[in-house]
C-alpha cells in the first residue's frame, strides 16, 4: 500500500510547484487505482495528522504567551492542507462516495472554527473541489456556508487572496440551485445566513474581491426571497460603496473603475424589490447640487436607467417613483450645460417611456405612459414659449414622445400644434430658430420610428396605419412656406432659412404606412413638387442672377438646399428629373463664349450639385400609393444625370486649337464626380467586400451596345430603350453595382469615340486627360475576367472604334489621343493584357519606337513615357523568363539599353531629343524594376557606362536616374500594378550602390565623378532613409562634396536632391553627421548665398538649407555648435528678409532654434 505520509512530507518540504503538482497527481492516481477504498482515503486524510496535532496541541499556548516561534508550523500546516486540496483538484470528481465527501466536508469545515491562521486558503480550495464532486449533497452546502461564517471578525484579518478564495466559494455555493433551495427552505424569508454574511464582508476594500462580492449581492437579491428588512440590510451593504472609485496603483490589477461601477450598478438593478430603496437613494444623491461632480452625476443617471431597464412589473417598481425622478431630472436638461449629463438624463427619460410601453412580446396598458407624457408636457408647454428655455423644453418633450411608436401616437399632434402656435408669434429670431430645430428633430425621429416599425410589437405597425396625415402635411403651407416667404429677403434670418430647408427635406421624405403594411410617401405629390421647386430655385439662383444681384447670397444656404434636395430625391424620385431638367435649361440658354469668372464658378457649382444630388445616394422605391406599376430603377438618377451631361456637352467651341474652354471641362469633371459619387454610394450601401463578386462579368458588354445610337442615354432616360437588366433591379440588390459598371463602360466607349475622332478645337489636351481619368476609374473597378471579356486591352489602342489592333499610322490625328490609351491601360489587370505582348505585336512596336518630332514635346513625351511604364510593369509573365511576354520585354529593354548607349556619345542626337528618349527609356525600366524583372539587371553596366561619358548627354542621363525609383500613382494597388515590396532597395543596390567608388575617386573631383554623384543623388532623393542607411558614410562625403560646389544653376536639381537627403539624415541618423558639422554648415551657408542671385528659381534650395540648419540645434549638444553660432545667427537674420514668404517662415524657425546657442556664455 502506498505511503501517503511520505508523499505528504515530500510535499510539505518542497518549494517547487511543479514537483508538488507531480506529487499530488501521483496520490490522486493511487486513490483512483484503489477505487477510493475507505482505508486508502482514510490513510490519505490521516497523512497530514502530524501537522494538525501540532496545531491543536501547541499553537494556542504559544499565541497566548505572545510567542511567534510557531511560524514554521503555520507554514508547514498550510502546506499539509494544500497537499489534500491539490489531491482533490487532481482527483476524478465522480470517484468519492457521499459518506467520504461528508467526512471531508466536516474535516475542512472545522478548520474555519479553530485554525484561522494557516488553514483557511487550502481549506477553501478543498471545499470548492468537494462541491464539484458527484457525491456532494445540497445539505452539505448549507453546512459549508455555516462553517465558513464561523470566521466572523477574523475574516478581515485574512489576506486579500484568501478572502477572494472564500468569496469564490460563497458564489459557487449560492448560485447552485439545489443548495439555494436548501438554504431558502431552512431559513425562509428571514435569510439569517444573509445577515451573517453581510456582517462578515462589510469592510471589504480590495477591488478584485469587491467584484465577486457584488456578484454575490446581486445573486442574493435576484435569486433569493429576502424579507423587506433583510433587503434593506443588503441594500445598505452595497449602497455604502456608491459612488465607487478606484485609486491608482503602480501594480496593474486588471480591474478598472468602470468595472466596479458596473458591478455596483448591477446590484441596484438586480430586482424590483430594491426599487423602494434605490430610487430615493439615487435621487437624493443627484439633488446634492454642485457638490456632485459630472462623473458622479453621470454614474447616478446611468444607475437610475439600469434600475428602470432591469426592474420587472413597472406598475409597482417604477410608476410610484416617476414623478420624483422627473422633478429631479428635468433640471439637468433645463438648466444643464454639460453634454454628458444631458445625454444621460435623456437616456433615463427614454428608458421610462420604453418601460411603460412594454416589450416587443407584450404591451402594457397605455394609461401609465400617457400620464407620464402628460406630466412632462405640463411642465414643458410654457417653456416652449419662453426663448430662454425653448430648446431645452423641446428636447425633453420631443425625446419622450419619439421614444416609441405608442408615445408618438399619443401626443405627437399636441406637440406639433404647440410648436405651430408658438411659430405664429415667436418672441425673437432665435426663438423661431429653436422651434424649427425642435420640429425638424421631431420629423427626423418620426422617420426613424416608421423605418424601424417592424422591430417592435405587431401592434405598433397596426397603430401607424391609422395615423392621420393632415397634421404633418399641413406643416408645409402653415409653417415652413409661410416662414420662408416672410424671411427670404431678410439678411439676418439665414439661420432660420437653413432650418426651413432642413425641415422641407424631412417633410417631403416622410412616409406613412398603408393597410397592407407598405410604406408610401406621406405628403401628396403636389406638396412634394412644391418643395422641390423651392429647393431647385435655391440651387440654380446663382446661375440665373448676376454677380451684383447675388452679392448677398449666403453659400451656406445653397449647401443646405443641395443636401435637402438629395434627401428628397432619395424617396420622391421625380425630384431629381425636375432638377436636371431645370439645370439643363438654365445652362443651355446662356451663351458661354467668353463667360465671366462668376458665371463659370456658378456653372461649376451647379454641375457639381447635379452630380451630388443624383449620384451620391441610391434612391428608394417609395410611391404615393400602393400601386407598384410605376417604373423604378435604382440607377434612374444616374442615367438621368449622365444623359443630361451628354446633352450639355459641348457648351462652346473655341475658335482655335489651344484655347481652353473651362465650361466644357467643368461638364466632363461633373461626369467624373458623378461616377465617383455613385461608386462610393454602392460601397456604403452594399459594403466593399460584397461588391467584389459584382465586379465580375463574362459577357462582352461592349458588343451588347453596338446597335445603340449616340443618344442612347437620353432614350434610356425616357424609357424608349428597354434594358431589363437595368429596370428590373431592386434597390437592395448589389447587382446595381454591376449594372452601374456596365453603363459606365458604355459611357467611356462613347466618350472615347468622340474624343478620338472629334475636332481638336473642342477636344483639348485638358478634356482628353479628364476623359482618360474617367476611363481609368471605370476600368480599374472591373475584375480581370470582365476586362478580358470586353477586350479592353485592345480597345486602349482602338479607342472603342472596332475590331483589330490599330497601327500608329491608323490612329486618330488628335495629338493627345495617347492619353486615352493610358487611361484604359492604367486600370487593367496584367492578365487582361496578355494579347498585347505577342512577339512583334503592339507592345513591342509601341515601346520600340524612338521619340521623334512631336514626341519630343515635353507633355506628349511624358504621356508616352508613362504608357511605357505601364506596359513594362503589367505583363503577366509565367513561371520562367522564357514565356512570350517576358521575352518581349527583354527585347524592349535591350533595345533601349543599346539606343541610350549609342545616343549618349552621338553628335547627331541633340540634348532635347536625348532627353525625350531618356525619359521614355527610364520610365520603361522603372516599370520593369518595380516588379524586379531580372532583365533590368543587365542594363546596369550599360547605364553606368553611359553616365561616365564626357558628352552632355551623360549628364542628362545622370540627373534623370531618379525616375527609376520615383513614386508614381500608376504603380499603385488600385491600378493593379505589379510592385514588389522592396523594389526600391533592389534598384538602389543595382544602380546606385556601385557608383559610390566612382563618385568619390582618390584623385579628386572630375567631370565623370560629378555625373556619378548626380546619379546617386537623383536615386537616393527618391528613396526612404532605410534604403540607403547602410551607405550613410560615403553618402555624407558625397553630400559635402556636392554642397561645396555652391550653386551652379545647371546643377541646381543636384543641389536640391543633396539637401533633401541631408534633411532626411538629420531626421533619422544625426550622429552620423556630428564629425562633419563644419563642412555641412559651411556648405549649406554657401549654397544659400549662391541661390540668392536667383530669387525665385533658387527658393527651393534656400528653403531646404534653412530646414537643415533649423534641425541642427535640436539634434546636437550646444558644445558642438558654439563655433558656428555667431556666424549662423547673422546669416539667419538676413534670411528672415528673404524675398519668398515660405523661405522667410522657415528662416524665422531656424533663427529661433539658434537664438539660445551660446547665450549662457555671453
Amino acid at each position: 500500500m502506498a505511503n501517503f505520509k511520505d508523499w505528504a512530507l515530500q510535499y510539505v518540504l518542497s518549494d517547487d510547484e511543479p514537483a508538488q503538482l507531480d506529487i499530488v497527481n501521483k496520490v490522486a492516481r493511487e486513490i483512483e487505482s484503489s477505487n477510493a477504498a475507505r482505508a486508502v482515503v482514510g490513510n490519505w486524510a490521516a497523512s497530514v495528522q502530524p501537522w494538525m496535532n501540532r496545531a491543536q496541541a501547541g499553537e494556542d499556548d504559544q499565541m497566548e504567551d505572545g510567542d511567534d516561534g510557531g511560524g514554521g508550523d503555520i507554514i508547514s500546516r498550510a502546506k499539509a492542507l494544500g497537499f489534500l486540496a491539490g489531491t482533490l483538484e487532481s482527483l476524478d470528481k465522480s470517484l468519492l462516495r457521499t459518506d467520504q465527501v461528508v467526512f471531508l466536508v466536516g474535516f475542512f469545515g472545522a478548520i474555519f472554527s479553530y485554525d484561522h491562521k494557516s488553514g483557511i486558503t487550502a481549506s477553501t480550495k478543498a471545499l470548492r473541489q468537494l462541491h464539484a464532486m458527484k457525491g456532494f449533497k445540497p445539505d452539505m452546502g448549507v453546512k459549508l456556508v455555516e462553517d465558513v461564517l464561523n470566521l466572523k471578525e477574523d475574516f478581515r484579518k485574512q489576506t486579500a487572496q484568501t478572502r477572494l478564495e472564500i468569496y469564490e466559494l460563497f458564489l459557487v455555493l449560492l448560485q447552485d440551485p439545489p443548495v439555494a433551495s436548501e438554504l431558502q427552505h431552512k431559513y425562509g424569508p428571514s435569510c439569517g445566513f444573509v445577515v451573517d454574511l453581510l456582517q462578515l464582508c462589510q469592510l471589504e476594500r480590495d477591488p478584485r474581491n469587491l467584484m465577486v462580492w457584488f456578484k454575490i449581492i446581486k445573486l442574493l437579491l435576484a435569486d433569493y426571497s429576502p424579507s423587506t428588512e433583510v433587503t434593506e440590510e443588503i441594500f445598505k451593504a452595497f449602497s455604502a460603496y456608491f459612488p465607487i472609485s478606484l485609486r491608482s496603483s503602480a501594480t496593474p490589477i486588471g480591474i478598472t473603475a468602470e468595472d466596479l461601477k458596473g458591478a455596483v450598478r448591477e446590484c441596484f438593478s438586480a430586482h424590483q424589490r430594491v426599487a423602494g430603496f434605490a430610487f430615493p437613494f439615487l435621487i437624493q444623491k443627484l439633488d446634492q447640487g454642485d457638490a456632485v461632480t459630472v462623473a458622479v452625476k453621470v454614474d447616478i443617471l446611468r444607475t437610475i436607467k439600469a434600475c428602470i431597464d432591469g426592474y420587472e412589473n413597472p406598475q409597482t417598481s417604477v410608476v410610484p417613483h416617476i414623478e420624483k425622478i422627473w422633478n429631479s431630472l428635468k433640471y439637468e436638461v433645463r438648466n444643464g450645460e454639460v453634454k454628458e449629463t444631458i445625454d444621460a438624463t435623456l437616456d433615463v427619460l427614454r428608458a421610462i417611456a420604453n418601460k411603460l410601453d412594454g416589450s416587443a412580446a407584450q404591451k402594457l396598458e397605455p394609461s401609465s405612459l400617457k400620464n407620464y407624457i402628460d406630466l412632462v408636457f405640463k411642465d414643458c408647454r410654457e417653456d416652449l414659449g419662453n426663448p430662454t428655455y425653448t430648446k431645452q423644453a423641446g428636447l425633453l418633450v420631443m425625446t419622450i414622445i419619439t421614444t416609441n411608436i405608442r408615445s408618438y401616437l399619443l401626443e405627437s399632434e399636441t406637440l406639433v400644434d404647440c410648436i405651430r402656435q408658438n411659430l405664429r408669434q415667436p418672441k425673437s429670431p432665435s426663438h423661431t430658430d429653436d422651434l424649427l430645430l425642435i420640429l425638424n428633430s421631431f420629423l427626423k425621429e418620426r422617420s426613424r420610428l416608421v423605418k424601424d416599425r417592424k422591430q417592435g410589437h405587431p401592434e405598433d405597425e397596426d397603430q401607424l396605419k391609422s395615423e392621420p396625415r393632415e397634421n404633418i402635411e399641413n406643416l408645409f403651407h402653415d409653417t415652413y412656406l409661410r416662414i420662408w416667404t416672410a424671411k427670404l429677403n431678410d439678411p439676418e434670418s439665414k439661420s432660420v432659412l437653413k432650418q426651413v430647408i432642413k425641415g422641407l427635406a424631412l417633410l417631403a421624405s416622410q412616409q406613412a404606412v398603408q393597410e397592407d403594411g407598405h410604406a408610401v410617401l406621406l405628403c401628396s405629390q403636389s406638396t412634394c413638387s412644391e418643395v422641390c421647386t423651392l429647393l431647385i430655385q435655391c440651387l440654380v439662383k446663382g446661375l440665373t442672377l448676376s454677380s451684383n444681384d447675388n452679392a448677398s447670397n449666403d453659400a451656406g444656404l445653397e449647401e443646405e438646399a443641395q443636401q435637402a434636395l438629395r434627401t428628397v430625391a432619395g424617396s420622391y424620385t421625380p425630384a431629381y428629373s425636375d432638377f436636371a431638367r431645370r439645370a439643363k435649361a438654365d445652362i443651355q440658354k446662356r451663351d458661354w463664349t467668353g463667360a465671366s469668372k462668376y458665371s463659370l464658378d456658378a456653372l461649376r457649382d451647379l454641375l457639381f450639385r447635379l452630380a451630388y444630388v443624383g449620384c451620391s445616394e441610391i434612391p428608394s422605391n417609395i410611391q404615393f400609393d400602393v400601386d407598384h406599376s410605376k417604373s423604378f430603377s435604382p440607377l434612374q438618377h444616374f442615367i438621368t444625370f449622365s444623359a443630361t451631361i451628354f446633352e450639355l456637352f459641348p457648351l462652346s467651341t473655341p475658335s482655335a486649337v489651344g484655347n481652353e474652354c473651362l465650361e466644357n471641362s467643368y461638364v466632363i469633371a461633373a461626369l467624373h464626380a458623378g461616377l465617383l459619387f455613385f461608386r462610393d454610394a454602392c460601397i456604403l450601401k452594399y459594403s466593399a467586400e460584397s461588391l467584389k463578386s459584382y465586379s465580375k462579368n463574362d459577357k462582352n458588354w461592349l458588343g451588347e451596345f453596338n446597335h445603340l445610337l449616340d443618344d442612347w442615354l437620353q432614350q434610356m432616360q425616357l424609357n424608349d430603350v428597354k434594358d431589363s437588366e437595368v429596370h428590373n433591379l431592386a434597390e437592395d440588390d448589389p447587382e446595381v453595382y454591376r449594372q452601374f459598371l456596365r453603363l459606365s463602360l458604355i459611357i467611356v466607349r462613347q466618350l472615347y469615340r468622340e474624343a478620338a475622332s472629334g475636332l481638336p478645337t473642342i477636344w483639348s489636351g485638358r478634356l482628353v486627360s479628364q476623359v482618360a481619368n474617367i476611363a481609368a476609374l471605370v476600368v480599374q473597378s472591373l475584375d480581370e475576367q470582365a476586362q478580358t471579356s470586353c477586350g479592353l486591352a485592345r480597345e486602349a489602342f482602338n479607342f472603342f472604334a472596332g475590331d483589330g489592333l490599330s497601327t500608329p499610322d491608323e490612329r486618330p490625328s488628335n495629338p493627345y489621343t495617347e492619353l486615352l490609351t493610358r487611361g484604359v491601360l492604367e486600370g487593367l489587370h496584367p492578365g487582361a493584357m496578355t494579347e498585347l505582348y505577342q512577339p512583334g505585336g503592339l507592345v513591342e512596336d509601341f515601346l520600340c519606337t524612338l521619340p521623334e518630332g512631336e514626341s519630343i514635346d515635353p507633355r506628349k513625351n511624358e504621356i508616352r513615357a508613362t504608357i511605357g511604364l505601364i506596359l513594362a510593369n503589367k505583363y503577366k509573365g509565367g513561371p520562367s523568363t522564357s514565356d512570350p511576354e517576358s521575352q518581349t520585354l527583354k527585347r524592349v529593354l535591350q533595345f533601349w539599353g543599346s539606343k541610350l548607349k549609342e545616343a549618349v556619345n552621338s553628335t547627331v542626337v541633340d540634348a532635347a531629343t536625348f532627353g525625350s528618349r531618356t525619359n521614355v527609356a527610364l520610365h520603361i525600366i522603372a516599370g520593369a524594376a518595380a516588379r524586379q524583372d531580372k532583365n533590368v539587371q543587365e542594363l546596369a553596366p550599360l547605364l553606368r557606362e553611359a553616365i561616365a561619358s564626357d558628352s552632355p548627354n551623360g549628364a542628362i542621363l545622370a540627373r534623370s536616374m531618379g525616375t527609376l525609383v520615383k513614386d508614381n500613382d500608376l504603380l499603385s494597388p488600385e491600378n493593379h500594378a505589379v510592385v514588389r515590396r522592396f523594389y526600391k532597395q533592389w534598384a538602389y543596390t543595382h544602380f546606385a550602390k556601385p557608383l559610390y567608388s566612382l563618385a568619390l575617386p582618390a584623385d579628386g573631383v572630375t567631370s565623370a565623378s560629378s555625373r556619378h554623384r548626380a546619379a546617386i543623388l537623383s536615386i537616393v532623393s527618391n528613396c526612404v532613409f532605410t534604403v540607403y542607411e547602410a551607405d550613410i558614410e560615403p553618402l555624407i562625403r558625397l553630400l559635402i562634396t556636392t554642397l561645396g560646389g555652391r550653386s551652379n544653376p545647371t546643377e541646381r536639381a543636384q543641389l536640391v536632391a543633396a539637401l533633401e537627403v541631408l534633411v532626411e539624415i538629420l531626421a533619422n541618423e544625426p550622429d552620423a553627421l556630428k564629425s562633419h558639422l563644419k563642412a555641412v554648415i559651411g556648405g549649406s551657408m554657401g549654397v544659400y548665398d549662391g541661390c540668392l542671385e536667383d530669387a525665385k528659381g533658387g527658393a527651393p534650395a534656400r528653403k531646404l538649407v534653412l530646414q537643415a540648419l533649423a534641425a541642427i540645434p535640436k539634434k546636437y549638444e550646444e558644445r558642438h555648435l558654439l563655433p558656428y553660432a555667431l556666424q549662423l545667427q547673422r546669416m539667419l537674420w538676413v534670411a528672415c528678409g528673404d524675398p519668398v514668404r515660405d523661405v522667410r517662415s522657415v528662416a524665422r524657425l531656424a533663427r529661433g532654434n539658434w537664438t539660445g546657442v551660446g547665450a549662457k556664455g555671453e
